[in-house]
């Protein structure tokens, strides 16, 4: 386990490195009336990137539950920008994944730094796939967010309440996060064991994995959102030139952070690499879905807690 945040220097190094990919990628841009740099919310309101000065003291407020998590393997910083909306993340995704495409310079996940690069081939024509009916309830904010249980009574919230809640955006606007830093989930039954906590591993439903989070064993984390899920893929492209969850690799991803109800049920969002097509694929399914979990699992994000 690589073991950061012992010192202030190395939460600097990390906070260095969240921000440069955010800004290589294009998320950050001028902020005109606060003049500094950060995201324009779905409300049409100014966020600011945290500062390296907010996120050391985010650290050490919450250092009990930091200690904690980095023996449980959450080795790299996260710096979601929650208050963005989800369209203008996936175009600013697409433009990316064309950008990697022309130059030639896009390859399947590894898992180690001595396995082959395998070129990945780009759809011409749709770099990212979103099943209508989720691009509809993005649209409209339907989508419920960190729910307790995926069903009418689900106790979450919609993102507007989300972006100026300390619980989970510990600046406004922004996730200050914790996760850890494998390039694949675990195959089922194959979870490494740290700290007390055993890693989740693919094979279980959205419903099974959101009981197994009920455990004191993973206290602090919530379900990765359809925003946690597309800068973990744009820090995995500008880092390593590589697309993450290919499904080939059983590495589909269950965003258990939301829940919507539609007329084919209860869903949570699904993020997935399709080879066969060489785009991203964004769909949901069912919570109770059993079907997929031979591909499908799930990843969790601890994320800082505001005061």
């Amino acid at each position: 386990m690589n073991n950061k945040f012992n010192n202030i220097q190395e939460i600097e190094n990390e906070y260095i490195r969240c921000y440069d990919i955010l800004n290589r990628s294009g998320i950050l841009s001028l902020l005109t009336n606060s003049n500094s740099v950060g995201v324009i919310g779905i409300d049409g309101n100014e966020y600011p990137i945290p500062t390296k000065e907010q996120v050391i003291e985010l650290f050490e407020n919450n250092d009990a539950l930091v200690s904690e998590k980095i023996a449980q393997g959450f080795n790299q910083m996260e710096l979601t920008p929650m208050a963005m909306s989800l369209p203008n993340l996936f175009d600013l995704l697409k433009s990316l994944i064309i950008r990697y495409s022309i130059e030639g310079n896009i390859y399947q996940t590894r898992c180690r730094a001595i396995d082959p690069f395998v070129p990945v081939r780009i759809n011409s024509e749709k770099q990212v796939w979103i099943w209508d009916t989720l691009k509809q309830a993005i649209e409209t904010e339907e989508i419920v967010y960190f729910p307790r249980n995926y069903s009418a009574n689900h106790q979450g919230l919609i993102k507007l309440d989300v972006i100026n809640n300390s619980r989970f955006c510990a600046v406004p606007g922004w996730s200050v996060g914790l996760v850890e830093s494998y390039a694949k989930m675990s195959e089922q039954g194959l979870g490494e064991r740290l700290g007390g906590r055993r890693q989740l591993d693919i094979g279980n439903s959205p419903r099974e994995y959101l009981q197994i989070l009920e455990s004191d064993v993973y206290n602090g984390e919530t379900g990765k959102t359809l925003e946690d899920f597309i800068i973990k893929f744009i820090t995995r492209l500008e880092e390593k030139n590589e697309v993450s969850n290919d499904r080939y690799d059983n590495n589909s991803m269950w965003c258990l952070g939301q829940y919507i109800k539609i007329k084919y049920g209860e869903c949570v969002p699904t993020g997935w690499w399709n080879r066969d097509f060489g785009r991203l694929r964004i769909d949901m399914h069912r919570t109770g879905n059993k079907v997929c979990t031979k591909s499908w699992g799930a990843s969790t994000t601890v994320r800082l807690v505001g005061v």
